[in-house]
């Protein structure tokens, strides 16, 4: 009898010596394909993807399809009406990069305060001298969302001397004890602060969260760091009020398109600090997803649920 199969959509960015001892660890008894044919359809018990879309359309190529297993925390390459519809489990992995991400977010503050990027191109034109730039200690950072990657970002913050504020959703008792402060409004958070950090997911509620109003509102010597969603900032906004010069810098590593759109205006704006989504990519990060994405499936195998999102 042939065995069952999980089809691979995604190279994962571990090694295969990794992955084989990530799945040997567990014994499950499955044959791992990266592709598959119209014969094989049946043997497909499960999906893993992290960006490639499973929809309606491929779900009904596997009539015997039990699970996706998103390697990913954000889980909308989904269709989960056509889960359910199924009765498809759907899995994620939710805290995997939390680390990578703040510690990546620390790192943009301090280019953007030092001008980094700058004083090296200094250097390359064979010249030396450069303006002073700013310390971090001291500086008021607000936080949008203070969830365990926010939470973080905070504790990094206030490891360097800066004051915490934020605006969340829901407020934790966490980030009170590390000395900050919630505020009743984004619109309140954006005018009090030096550096303004996103770290919410995107829903439909927080595309465009931060758009011309809000960034109206901050400071023009604040920053703006994106590691969260690019949808959650408008970019066209942003490359406005930058090259008008109404905040001093912003620092983006997520965009609305991705990769991002040749012709894109924030590529063209003054004062950024722009990285191709590499806030989650450290080797720990990707090795970590990888081996709760196999604990989610190993889980639901032996009759268990963890980090179960359908």
């Amino acid at each position: 009898m042939a065995k069952k199969q999980i089809l691979i959509l995604e190279d994962l960015g571990i090694s295969q010596k990794d992955f084989q001892e990530l799945i040997s660890q567990k014994e499950l008894d499955y044959d791992w394909v990266y592709k598959t044919n119209s014969k094989e359809a049946e043997l497909i018990e499960g999906i893993i993807t992290i960006k490639t879309k499973v929809d309606a359309q491929l779900i009904s190529q596997f009539p015997n399809l039990k699970f996706v297993a998103v390697a990913f925390t954000g889980y909308d390459c989904v269709e989960m009406a056509a889960c359910r519809q199924n009765n498809i489990a759907v899995f994620n992995v939710p805290t995997y990069s939390t680390d990578s991400v703040a510690e990546l977010t620390l790192g943009l503050a301090i280019s953007l305060l030092r001008e980094i990027p700058q004083t090296q191109n200094v250097l390359h034109s064979g010249n030396w001298a450069h303006p002073a730039g700013l310390e971090l200690k001291g500086k008021t950072v607000g936080i949008i969302g203070t969830g365990s990657i926010g939470l973080r970002v905070a504790e990094l913050f206030s490891a360097f001397g800066c004051k915490l504020m934020a605006w969340s959703r829901s407020e934790r008792q966490a980030f009170t004890d590390l000395g900050g402060s919630y505020t009743n409004s984004l619109e309140e958070l954006a005018a009090k602060v030096d550096i303004l950090s996103v770290h919410i997911p995107q829903t439909p509620d927080s595309i465009n969260l931060i758009d011309a109003a809000i960034l109206s509102k901050m400071k023009t010597s604040a920053y703006l760091i994106n590691t969260a969603r690019g949808p959650i900032v408008n970019q066209n906004a942003l490359s406005e009020a930058l090259n008008n010069n109404q905040l001093a810098g912003a620092a983006i590593d997520v965009f609305d398109q991705e990769p991002i759109a040749e012709n894109a205006a924030i590529l063209k704006a003054k004062n950024t600090i722009l990285t191709p989504h590499i806030a989650y990519k450290t080797e720990e990060a990707l090795l970590r997803r990888a081996s709760i994405t196999i604990d989610n499936i190993s889980a639901f195998a032996n009759g268990g649920i963890i980090n179960r999102v359908n």
